[in-house]
């Protein structure tokens, strides 16, 4: 299966924190929802557990570095890219496809992982082409011709 790219942050008590998701979903339209999925055993998992805010950043087909980075245990993941206060105060990456920011609806245990929902306040849409996974590896999206669709 083809997803998107995500990087997740938060910050609580003035220290940021972040993920590298796969599994972001939309939920509800009214009000707006999305879903994180979040592994107990992550080490950001007790910061998420207590955040009262948290951004979505769909990444960019050039940000695969900040995946991987976000993705990577003992690293400071924020120094692989720029980040900017949103307007809740999350952190929101620079040039990625979409920004969603919101405030924790409600969270869930399913099994081994925590599902968060994010009440989405703000939008951002860049012009970006965006970062997909699939089969362990990243990938971009190519447009199909014209004629490929008929």
């Amino acid at each position: 299966m083809v997803t998107s790219v995500c990087v997740v942050t938060t910050e609580v008590d003035g220290n940021r924190y972040g993920f590298t998701a796969n599994s972001v979903t939309s939920v509800s339209m009214d009000p707006p929802l999305i879903s994180v999925c979040l592994a107990e055993t992550a080490d950001v998992h007790p910061a998420f557990s207590q955040a009262e805010s948290v951004a979505v950043s769909v990444l960019a087909a050039d940000q695969s570095p900040v995946a991987t980075a976000f993705a990577t245990l003992g690293v400071d993941r924020f120094a692989a890219a720029s980040f900017r206060p949103g307007k809740l105060g999350t952190p929101l990456l620079d040039g990625a496809t979409v920004s969603l920011e919101g405030v924790v609806h409600q969270r869930l245990t399913a099994g081994d992982h925590t599902i968060i929902l994010i009440e989405v306040a703000d939008v951002e849409v860049g012009a970006q082409e965006p970062l997909t996974y699939q089969g362990r590896r990243f990938h971009t999206l190519k447009p199909l011709e014209p004629s490929a669709l008929q």
